[in-house]
């Protein structure tokens, strides 16, 4: 074979790679968004960040491989590692990620609970004391309207 035959064999393999590479950020990515659930905005940054992450891999690899050409068969090489990876390893690495996620969030939630119990219990035994601390503003004011005219007469 010839030598520039077996290079663009090797650069479309390698992008193929990178597309299989782009899958599995996305696969990341939707379970980071199933744990977190963001809102609009953060939902926003976060696929700014994602589209910036692929656009990254695809273009150092274009730079690496094939020194910055952007020819058809490597835009096919990229689509066609998305297309093989959701095909094939999608809903086994996104499972994967989902359990592996669940025993993070147990695990931390293990971690910050007992940290978290005094504030907690000293939130349930002062609540009611905020409560009556809250409502004596408002008592003065409606006593003060109440005689403010008793209080106005005098002199």
């Amino acid at each position: 074979m010839d030598t520039s035959l077996i290079l663009e064999i090797h650069i479309f393999l390698t992008v193929i790679y990178s597309g299989l590479m782009a899958g599995f950020i996305y696969d990341l990515y939707k379970a980071i968004r199933y744990f977190l659930r963001p809102n609009k905005i953060i939902t926003y940054l976060g696929d700014l960040l994602f589209w910036t992450a692929i656009a990254s891999i695809f273009f150092y690899t274009i730079i690496k491989t094939n020194w910055g050409e952007i020819r058809g068969y490597i835009l096919l090489g990229f689509f066609l590692g998305i297309i093989i990876y959701y095909k094939l390893f999608s809903k086994y690495i996104y499972g994967l990620c989902i359990k592996v996620g669940k025993v993070i969030s147990t695990f931390i939630k293990g971690i910050i609970s007992p940290i978290l119990y005094p504030f907690k219990l000293l939130k349930k035994k002062s609540l009611p004391t905020l409560r009556r601390i809250k409502r004596i503003p408002t008592e003065i004011i409606q006593q003060t309207k109440k005689y403010k005219k008793i209080i106005s007469s005098k002199k």
